[in-house]
């Protein structure tokens, strides 16, 4: 690929397109103005085909200004930004997006500018087909407009197709048993029906890996509802001492134990927390039923969200 040469005040060749977007930095230092959004950029760029964007190029004339770093803050600029595109979810390899800071040159002689950048973060396309999040839980996706964060039945549709494709991940392998599309409309148009009910409601899932979880916890998030996250029984059990949650959402298996959210039950069933406690595993029997004081057992991500409805909507009459 050939590096385009970036000269003070000069148009570039390059234009701005579904890959392609120019920044220029203005009215707060460069490492807060870069960061503050890169991580929206690389997820966009992610959930399409991938793409860079340029700090230190005029919006709308297309000509070079660039982007004061010294020493100091192009060391700054690379480790905020690595902590951002860190956080994304699922994880990206290292490998998939690069931050080359490309020198500016004066146009009298072509000879650098002494601490003056274009900033370019570059992007791979990847496949697999995963949502890609920030750290925050967001969703950004490329138009021909630029970057648009994805926001109510939009977000809320793409990831129910990505719970779809967790459900014929782990679905067994038999006819039978095959997941069926049609659950996916049916839990979208629920949810637009009780989201007046969800906002507000508080949720303690307990779980030693979070991000299996991580569709999940954003649709929800995505409906008003919080999630707290606890990674083992005892951090449950304190996190319930202190706040009042809706619902406890739980696996079965933790850190070695095949029967921790059993065991956690038991307690929470003896103590002071009315919360209804829903399952959600890897697999399970399910002529085996639900467990004793529980009130739902699943392994699908459809019957989960129905269960947290079933709840929520139950305890608003309760309350109303």
């Amino acid at each position: 690929m050939n590096i385009p040469t970036f000269v003070l005040g000069e148009q570039i060749e390059l234009e701005e397109s579904m890959t392609c977007e120019f920044k220029e930095v203005k009215g707060q230092p460069p490492v807060q103005a870069i960061c503050r959004v890169i991580d929206e950029y690389v997820v966009a760029f992610l959930n399409a085909r991938g793409g860079s964007v340029h700090w230190g190029i005029g919006d709308d004339d297309h000509r070079v200004v660039g982007v004061r770093l010294n020493g100091k803050t192009r060391d700054e600029l690379r480790q905020v930004a690595g902590q951002k595109l860190g956080a994304i979810a699922p994880p990206v390899a290292p490998d998939a997006y690069a931050l080359p800071l490309h020198p500016v040159v004066r146009l009298e002689d072509r000879h650098p500018l002494e601490d003056t950048f274009v900033v370019e973060v570059s992007v791979q396309a990847v496949s697999g087909g995963s949502l890609y999040l920030t750290g925050s839980g967001e969703a950004y996706r490329r138009t021909l407009a630029g970057t648009k964060k994805l926001s109510g039945a939009e977000l809320l549709s793409a990831l129910l197709t990505q719970l779809d494709q967790k459900l014929k991940a782990s679905a067994p392998d038999t006819s039978d048993e095959s997941p069926d599309l049609a659950w996916m409309p049916s839990v979208a148009h629920r949810a637009r029906v009780v989201r007046p009910l969800l906002r507000g409601a508080r949720i303690l899932w307990v779980d030693d890996n979070p991000a299996s979880t991580l569709y999940e916890r954003t649709v929800l998030a995505s409906l008003g509802v919080s999630t707290d996250v606890a990674l083992s029984t005892q951090e449950a059990l304190y996190m319930v001492d202190r706040l009042t949650y809706d619902l406890i959402l739980s696996d079965m298996k933790r850190a070695g134990n095949p029967t921790a959210g059993v065991e956690m039950l038991n307690v929470l069933t003896g103590g002071s927390s009315a919360a209804p406690v829903v399952y959600y595993v890897g697999q399970f029997d399910r002529r085996q039923g639900t467990p004793l004081g529980a009130f739902a057992i699943t392994n699908r991500p459809d019957e989960l969200l129905h269960y947290v409805f079933d709840v929520l909507e139950r305890r608003h009459g309760e309350v109303g």
